[in-house]
């Protein structure tokens, strides 16, 4: 079984073009995310403790190829009461919505159709996925929300996760080496491919790495007088050659220039320090690796005065940092028209609303076709939003049928099936407009994203 606690933002297998993980819908209201929108996190809408766990488990492993297997995907959380879901396998093999899970297909994987009540604590999700017929390795995007019920944002847990198999094959883990040195992180989750494949790029075959921004660093590198660990043994300096000591007037452990009288050593030298960069010797506070405060200092010594600290004003597009520290010299941007992009153009908290036709909804920067419910053998219809979804031909035993079952019902209020916004609410009367929760989408890893701008500094 595998498991994975939120709230988890792996930004970085998006950067290294491995695989992107599925990214939560912003929700303001029911009407405005009827068909979904996509943004990198419910996390940024949604505040909770960040205690939901997700799990997902076959029903048998290992598994072969051409095997169908049956997932059960769970959510935990201590305040749960409604949850929701959208999984993809990254195109490899066939999803399947299995009857009376619900879960309905969309055009790049299965989300809830409606916030489904929590029993015990947890909300529980199956669903059938056929192993393609070669041996490889398949990687489930989860994204799913463990709501309080309330209707509001508080207290509502994101969570992210990739969960990995191979199969008719031994797998062989891969470890994240983003500063490409040969040692991969392992505070980032392995790839999982199987033996003998090719080397992923950004990827290392041995972990062990403590710092990921430093190629210098890492378990083959030799210690040097330099105050960090260099080997990733977890010491400092230890056996370290001896190095040239300068005069530190403040005592924080780095000089502002090489004047004075040197003295040969490592550390333990009051009064002196390896390291330079000290832009204010008279102030042990500053220094280079010393936190930024909003005090119009430059407390790291990088050049930069109160950057990423100043009091921030306005909302998605319109974000910026304040001029100085005090929150009443901060002005908001202006607001743009709104594209499908995942951003907030027009600043109204909402993203992406409006901006794709009925019957679809806006994948990254592309409005893709929302899919319909489920036939009972697994197979999806395609429906419009909010209609009830064509019938199709049964998938055959065998093999690959035409797309078939019958298409699933529109939710009451003109929501589709399928379709569906970061906020997941209590079921509310047959009376009241549902409110379809979570859809996701996978995020192209080759597609442009526009950024928001930044204010001074920021």
């Amino acid at each position: 079984m595998l498991r994975r606690r939120g709230p988890r933002a792996p930004c970085w297998s998006l950067a290294l073009g491995v695989w992107a993980v599925a990214a939560l819908a912003h929700q303001r209201s029911a009407a405005a995310h009827a068909r979904g929108i996509v943004v990198d996190s419910c996390a940024g809408c949604h505040s909770g403790t960040g205690t939901a766990d997700v799990t997902l488990v076959p029903d048998h492993a290992p598994f072969n190829p051409g095997d169908n297997l049956t997932f059960t995907l769970t959510i935990t959380s201590a305040s749960i009461r409604v949850g929701g879901v959208y999984v993809t396998a990254g195109g490899v093999g066939t999803l399947q919505v299995l009857s009376g899970e619900g879960l309905g297909a969309m055009s790049q994987g299965l989300t809830h159709t409606t916030p489904k009540p929590a029993v015990g604590g947890a909300v529980t999700f199956r669903f059938g996925w056929r192993a393609p017929s070669s041996p490889g390795n398949v990687i489930f995007s989860v994204a799913a929300l463990a709501a309080n019920g309330d209707n509001a944002t508080s207290g509502d847990d994101p969570v992210a996760a990739p969960f990995q198999w191979v199969y008719g094959c031994t797998g062989q883990s891969w470890y994240a080496d983003l500063d490409n040195d040969g040692y991969g992180a392992t505070n980032y989750p392995a790839l999982l491919l199987c033996a003998g494949a090719p080397k992923p790029a950004g990827y290392a075959a041995v972990a062990g790495d403590c710092d990921q921004n430093d190629p210098a660093v890492n378990p083959g590198a030799a210690e040097v007088c330099n105050g960090r660990d260099d080997n990733c043994d977890g010491q400092i300096d230890e056996n370290a050659p001896p190095t040239m000591l300068w005069p530190d007037a403040d005592g924080d452990g780095y000089y502002k220039t090489q004047t004075g009288t040197p003295k040969l050593g490592c550390g333990g030298i009051p009064g002196y320090a390896a390291l330079g960069g000290d832009c204010d010797d008279t102030d042990p506070t500053i220094h280079p690796g010393a936190p930024e405060v909003c005090n119009a200092k430059d407390d790291n010594c990088d050049g930069f005065v109160d950057e990423r600290v100043r009091p921030q004003c306005g909302t998605g597009w319109c974000r910026r940092d304040s001029r100085s520290c005090d929150p009443r010299d901060c002005v908001p941007g202006p607001p743009a028209p709104e594209v499908c992009n995942s951003l907030d153009d027009n600043c109204d908290g909402v993203v992406d609303e409006g901006t794709c036709p009925a019957g679809t909804m806006c994948s990254v920067t592309t409005c893709v076709p929302i899919a319909g419910g489920a036939g009972s053998d697994g197979s999806a219809g395609a429906a419009g939003a909010g209609e009830t979804g064509g019938a199709g031909t049964p998938r055959g035993a065998g093999g690959a049928g035409p797309p078939g079952g019958a298409g699933g019902t529109g939710a009451p209020g003109g929501v589709a099936s399928g379709g569906g916004h970061c906020s997941v609410a209590a079921e509310p009367p047959a009376s009241a407009d549902l409110i379809a929760a979570a859809a996701l989408v996978m995020a192209s890893l080759l597609g442009a994203r526009r950024r928001q701008p930044r204010g001074p500094d920021r």
